[in-house]
């Protein structure tokens, strides 16, 4: 959390995700939560930069919290009712982090019933320039890379890792696939809800509308744990077969 008083000019809100880390005890909600976008959140934590917004979590458990607040893992889904009940709470608190912050850019990155716990006309908001996400999680996921990083969106890119020259091998590995036949792979792996595919931050492949992990894919095309080899091998070996892997 951003410490009061501080120059920061810019909040994030994240709504909190039903997939969690099941570590007992407590952990920092950023930490707890496993959603694609606090994959996205906690590289930008890591790469260590100088500019980090006030981050805040909308929990259907806890209200308005923030990102670092150390929390046990819990089952509870945000439904209408819940919402209702949590408003005053996140109208109050929110109104107090931008009085004390002075906000002027504010991202949400929320669902329709995760966005009526802030919708009140007592909310502040006008003294901010607002932006809530929308559209599909891709999407979604994108814009939220653009405002942590302030990258405009015409500076994402796809991009090519440069190929070793010779047979595609990873880890010793060889694989030998088409790029029609590394589609048909991805395509059975996903129809048998196979491993974690949306297990990536920025970079993805592709899959009939669905974004894949580089990974996750090469795990399945090799036979390797996800575990053993790193990501840039994953694009590299996809460069190799002539798979276009994307960025954010």
């Amino acid at each position: 959390m951003v410490a009061e008083g501080s120059a920061t000019s810019r909040s994030l809100i994240l709504a909190c995700s039903r997939r969690k880390r099941t570590d007992e005890g407590l952990l920092p909600a950023v930490d707890r939560y496993d959603g694609p976008a606090f994959r996205v959140l906690r590289r930008f934590l890591r790469e260590g930069s100088s500019e980090v917004p006030d981050i805040r979590v909308l929990s259907a458990e806890h209200g308005l919290i923030p990102h670092d607040l150390p929390i046990a893992n819990y089952d509870r889904i945000m439904t209408d009712s819940r919402a209702r009940e949590l408003r005053p709470h996140v109208i109050a608190e929110m109104s107090r982090v931008m009085d004390a912050l002075r906000l002027r850019d504010v991202f949400i990155l929320a669902g329709r019933v995760y966005l009526s716990a802030l919708s009140s006309e007592k909310m502040p908001f006008s003294l901010a320039a607002v932006k809530v996400s929308s559209g599909a999680q891709g999407g979604k996921l994108s814009e939220l890379y653009d405002w942590l990083w302030r990258n405009p969106p015409e500076l994402r890119y796809n991009s090519r890792v440069p190929a070793i020259r010779g047979r595609p091998r990873i880890k010793g590995v060889e694989v030998s696939s088409t790029p029609k036949q590394v589609l048909e792979v991805a395509r059975r792996a996903l129809a048998e809800d196979w491993g974690d595919p949306e297990r990536y931050e920025s970079w993805y492949v592709e899959v009939d509308g669905t974004r894949v992990a580089p990974k996750w894919l090469v795990s399945r095309l090799s036979g390797l744990p996800v575990r053993s080899f790193h990501s840039d091998d994953a694009r590299r070996l996809l460069n190799q077969l002539g798979v276009e892997v994307s960025r954010l």
